[in-house]
């Protein structure tokens, strides 16, 4: 054998080699990509649970506050009622909505209301940072 065969057979081995590579590569590939898209949609699919959950918690706390408007008379019922009514759409909202139209609204609003929002953050802080003291 010649040193341009030895040189051919080396490159043969060489681009078989490669070649191997590439389609472990891109199986791997195509694995990596399933996991992800699998738990990208698990995801998605608990974050829809979980907003479900809440929306449906919020919807029976308007009915407690309804059944203590009737108690309560007519005056604050009215108001109570108007309140619940609103807690109402918000869970109505929430089961309806997907994650990312939530988060795009909550941005929005942010944007509207800068200064709304740094307040309601700092009083949520302020509880949250209360709540773990205890």
């Amino acid at each position: 054998m010649n040193r341009t065969e030895s040189l051919e057979k080396t490159g043969d081995q060489v681009a078989r080699k490669a070649e191997d590579l590439a389609q472990r590569a891109g199986e791997k590939g195509r694995e990596v990509a399933e996991n992800v898209g699998d738990k990208a949609q698990r995801v998605s699919e608990k974050a829809r649970e979980v907003a479900g959950e809440v929306g449906n918690k919020i919807a029976g706390a308007s009915d407690t506050i309804q059944g203590k408007l009737r108690e309560t008379g007519k005056e604050v019922g009215e108001v109570v009622s108007a309140v619940s009514d609103k807690v109402r759409s918000s869970a109505q909202y929430l089961e309806e909505s997907s994650m990312q139209e939530v988060v795009e609204d909550v941005t929005t609003l942010i944007k509207r209301y800068p200064i709304h929002a740094v307040i309601i953050g700092a009083g949520i802080g302020f509880l949250l940072a209360r709540g773990r003291s205890r």
